[in-house]
């Protein structure tokens, strides 16, 4: 299987730890946040990784090449990635993914290997989300589910009400859907005005076009997404300890 990772981005609600560093290459314990997902990964069958990359291009690919020498990678640089965001940074992987089943991580998420596990073990039929039940709030991304367990809805926009719980950042997207995914993110950056749209906009695009997303309960594992200083510190909690 291969994996999508998300490394464009700036950090820079993490600043001044991510003045002359990746936020994905903060120290965690012995290790990164980087290290951490791609050894996850590569314990449930992923050993093809594609890195969409931009700021700090040169600092993620002489990490890894130093940490993995071996993997088998292929790097996609998002030459805009200053001004735009995961919606514009997915769609750059299209020719490396688009005719496979895929996992897509946002490459600032800790999380409980459990978290892969359970996601690598579903059927290929349905595209899946990582979805946390616990806590969901006004600001995060929700999914909305109908009667039958499908996803019907998933934004951030959505009403906290109606939610089903909220979207971690790591997807499977089936084979099947893949293309539809690709264009409808290629049809959403054709406007300029779209370029800071989250990928989560083509999801809920392919949704209501029939294509099958469920969800993966990863309520109760650990997991973190690093926006800010009190992430971090929360992820150095959870995953700090030495390997």
């Amino acid at each position: 299987m291969k994996a999508v990772i998300l490394v464009a981005g700036f950090g820079s609600r993490l600043r001044p730890l991510t003045d002359n560093n990746h936020k994905a290459l903060l120290p965690i314990g012995d290790h990164t946040t980087l290290e951490l997902m791609i050894s996850k990964l590569q314990r449930h069958g992923v050993s093809s990784f594609v890195l969409v990359t931009g700021h700090m291009e040169d600092k993620i690919r002489d990490y890894v090449s130093q940490t993995f020498p071996e993997l088998d990678v292929t790097y996609v640089r998002n030459d805009n990635y200053q001004t735009t965001n995961t919606g514009y940074s997915l769609l750059m992987a299209r020719p490396h993914v688009e005719n496979d089943t895929f996992i897509k991580l946002d490459g600032d998420v800790n999380f409980d290997e459990e978290i892969i596990a359970r996601l690598a073990a579903t059927d290929d039929g349905a595209s899946y989300v990582c979805v946390d039940k616990s806590d969901v709030d006004d600001e995060v991304i929700k999914v909305v589910l109908a009667s039958n367990g499908k996803i019907r809805h998933i934004g951030n926009k959505l009403p906290v009400a109606d939610a089903a719980g909220e979207s971690i950042g790591i997807e499977k997207i089936a084979q099947r859907s893949a293309t539809a995914l690709f264009d409808a993110l290629e049809k959403m950056v054709k406007d300029e005005a779209n370029h800071q749209k989250y990928y989560e906009v083509a999801y809920e695009t392919i949704v209501q076009q029939g294509e099958p997303f469920r969800v993966v309960d990863i309520t109760g594992l650990k997991w973190v997404e690093m926006d800010n200083q009190a992430d971090y510190d929360q992820a150095l909690e959870y995953f700090g300890q030495k390997a």
